[in-house]
């Protein structure tokens, strides 16, 4: 029993206790920022990792928690690479994005020489590399995925859209926020995180999947609607392949071929609303 339970219905114990330790709640929250400021002095030698580096830190931490590390002794290192995964795979790489409304796109003269040399360097691999086709990490794709998606980009290249966009704001930038890598220890701990609408369920459910593949489970993420289901899939799709895990979506027959579910089945992660999955499993 706690010292907050024990004095409870006592008032002046009650209240010292609480003046002295705090809430309960009060008490979670400092242990969660905790978390969070470990997360964040990892920031910067995660950014200056190369995109095969960041991928490769998927293997290192499932051959760690193999030979007895603890996941959650990994967890600050874990959600670094996590955030930076999504800062560059669905925010910064929109540079490239062809498909941006044209008063959104990026203007490449903002940039520095040495970040433009790369950025012209980027683009001529970018047009000289094929679509990728729907296999491995690929695989959940329902066709083939643009090379703008995952050419490699120099780290350099990236700080610098950081520095232009210093706000974490689509389209340029997805860098999870503190109170969203809160979000993520908390799925993670098997807790339920509340958030309302606009505070980043999309962005903080995937935090979470990555610790959980890196134990080598198949990860289910249930949402409300079909719609849902792919929206998010897609969403997220360029995260997941950043670090080297597969992401599918299953849907009723109708709209989804067997051949079609099986493939998402054989995914790292799978989106599908809970009747789907239920059916599935009957």
């Amino acid at each position: 029993m706690s010292s907050s339970q024990l004095f409870k219905g006592i008032p002046v114990l009650d209240w010292i206790v609480r003046s002295t330790l705090g809430t309960q709640n009060q008490r979670m929250v400092k242990r969660y920022l905790k978390q969070v400021d470990l997360v964040n002095r990892q920031e910067d030698r995660m950014r200056a990792l190369t995109d095969p580096q960041l991928m490769a830190m998927t293997d290192e931490f499932r051959a760690r928690i193999t030979k007895g590390e603890k996941p959650f002794d990994l967890r600050p290192e874990i959600f670094a690479v996590a955030r930076e995964a999504m800062d560059r795979s669905v925010g910064i790489r929109n540079i490239f994005n062809p498909a941006l409304p044209e008063d959104q796109r990026f203007d490449p003269e903002r940039l520095p020489a040495a970040a433009r040399a790369l950025y012209e360097d980027a683009r001529a691999r970018i047009a000289a590399t094929p679509a990728a086709e729907p296999t491995g990490a690929f695989r959940g794709c329902t066709e083939p995925t643009p090379s703008w998606m995952f050419v490699d980009l120099d780290p350099a290249l990236y700080q610098a859209v950081r520095d232009l966009y210093p706000e974490s704001r689509p389209p340029f930038r997805a860098r999870p926020f503190d109170v969203q890598i809160i979000g993520g220890v908390v799925l993670s701990e098997g807790q339920i995180a509340e958030m309302k609408t606009g505070e980043g369920k999309t962005i903080v459910g995937p935090l979470a999947c990555y610790l959980a593949s890196l134990e080598k489970m198949q990860v289910h993420v249930v949402t409300v609607n079909d719609y849902l289901v792919q929206r998010d899939r897609d969403w997220t799709f360029p995260f997941f392949r950043a670090l080297g895990l597969a992401v599918g979506a299953i849907h009723p027959m109708h709209m989804q071929s067997h051949e079609g579910k099986r493939e998402a089945y054989a995914c790292d992660v799978v989106y599908g609303t809970t009747a789907e999955f239920g059916f599935d499993y009957l």
